[in-house]
């Protein structure tokens, strides 16, 4: 199941639900004050091969940076 973040739409409050990608967020309350109808937030997907490949560039272009 993925990952999703939401925010509150009565305090801000910002939080990770886990569940399937056809259900949406009628059921959902904020954790902090139970609001419901929270507003699904657009996040990146990162892998631990992902941040490598980008470490490796890194490397590379600013040597300085890691001496």
């Amino acid at each position: 199941m993925p990952l999703y973040d939401y925010e509150c739409v009565k305090c801000s409050h910002v939080f990770e639900v886990y569940h399937k990608m056809n259900e949406g967020n009628e059921t959902l309350t904020c954790p902090k004050c139970k609001a419901k109808n929270p507003k699904r937030l657009v996040s990146q997907v990162k892998t631990h091969a992902w941040s490598q490949f980008l470490d490796k560039m890194e490397k590379k272009i600013n040597p300085h940076k890691f001496k």
